[in-house]
């Protein structure tokens, strides 16, 4: 997919849906407390029940507005497509690497910890997938990015269509316009009781806080907000800036970095001149596969004389992130977070 055509999909999305937690169907037989290995008390996850009723979602046939939809489960899911790349690797965390038969979108860095297992999956597309290959991976379920259940030639199919031939779907919350970075909690557990592995979703939710409180912990006390801007390259004096407004499970996870996205609040395309006025002091410079280099992009940002009074360039504050940690709207960000904070506030 060319630079422009994806810049121009992730314009689409500008949807307002509601965010809803899991509503599931327990035993309530099965909540029993156990001992950890000091014997002491530990909560106990609850083993689901089938049919199982989340609350999830459903999109416009272009893949830009939500609508909130419940979701009766009869069964266990046994094969799943993952619409994207980090969708898989939130699968693999939970323990569900047999399950997986499918996977598209490969646009970033893959998370090394689970790359054994995502060396196994069937890649459907290298980039977004269409309807037609994944029917024909035959799978219980599409799970993923909300943006990618649309009825276009990059869509996997909107949810009433994969319905329709029997193919059911979970929409991740964190990808819906209004999300938090407290959504993928959530996910976390819906996806869990859903695959019914309760214990490996707890045990990753843990490892998500853990991470997030130590990023949190290496923001110095004194520091103050910075704004930021996204670009998704340069070339010569042509800059692509994207304003990431209809990202908020993006935005809300940076500000626990004290960081806050100067287009927040922006509508439609972002000139150059925008840029200037609202002078961010960091730029985020987004790297993926199919993109120029980022180190070409580099250069031409700081040659471009249009663009030197910027403080994030005087100030040397640009900085490269990853497509897939940022863009699956999983865990993943957690690592373009904790890179980003070395190269912030590191004092070496």
């Amino acid at each position: 997919m060319t630079k422009l055509k994806l810049t121009t999909y992730l314009g689409f999305v500008t949807a307002s849906a509601l965010l809803l937690g899991a509503c599931g169907q327990t035993d309530p037989t099965e909540d029993q407390a156990g001992t950890n290995e000091n014997d002491e008390p530990t909560e106990q996850t609850e083993a689901t029940t089938f049919p199982l009723t989340l609350a999830n979602y459903t999109v416009s046939s272009e893949g830009a507005e939500f609508s909130e939809k419940e979701i009766t489960y009869e069964s266990r899911p046994e094969t799943i497509v993952a619409n994207n790349q980090g969708t898989a690797e939130l699968l693999l965390q939970l323990g569900l690497a047999e399950d997986i038969t499918g996977v598209a979108a490969l646009y970033g860095e893959g998370d090394e910890t689970v790359a054994e297992d995502f060396s196994t999956i069937p890649v459907l597309a290298e980039g977004y997938v269409g309807k037609e290959l994944v029917v024909g991976a035959d799978p219980d379920i599409v799970v993923g990015r909300g943006q990618l259940f649309a009825s276009t030639e990059w869509g996997t199919g909107t949810v009433e269509e994969l319905n329709e031939l029997d193919i059911q779907t979970y929409i991740q919350g964190t990808s819906t316009t209004g999300a938090t970075f407290e959504d993928l909690y959530a996910d976390i557990d819906d996806l869990g009781k859903l695959f019914t592995v309760e214990e490996n979703a707890q045990a990753f939710s843990a490892d998500v806080q853990t991470r997030m409180d130590e990023i949190v912990a290496g923001v110095p006390e004194d520091q103050e907000t910075l704004d930021y801007a996204y670009l998704f390259g340069a070339e010569g004096t042509n800059v692509d800036v994207y304003s990431g407004a209809a990202d908020t499970y993006l935005n809300d996870a940076l500000s626990y970095m004290d960081l806050n996205n100067a287009f927040a609040d922006a509508a439609g395309e972002i000139s150059v001149e925008a840029l200037l006025e609202a002078d961010p002091d960091v730029l985020l410079l987004v790297n993926y596969t199919g993109g120029r280099a980022p180190e070409e992009s580099m250069a031409d940002l700081k040659a471009n004389d249009a663009l030197s009074s910027l403080t994030a360039i005087q100030e040397d504050r640009v900085y490269t992130i990853d497509y897939n940690q940022f863009w699956s709207y999983g865990y993943q960000i957690l690592t373009g977070m904790e890179q980003l904070s070395t190269e912030l506030y590191s004092t070496d």
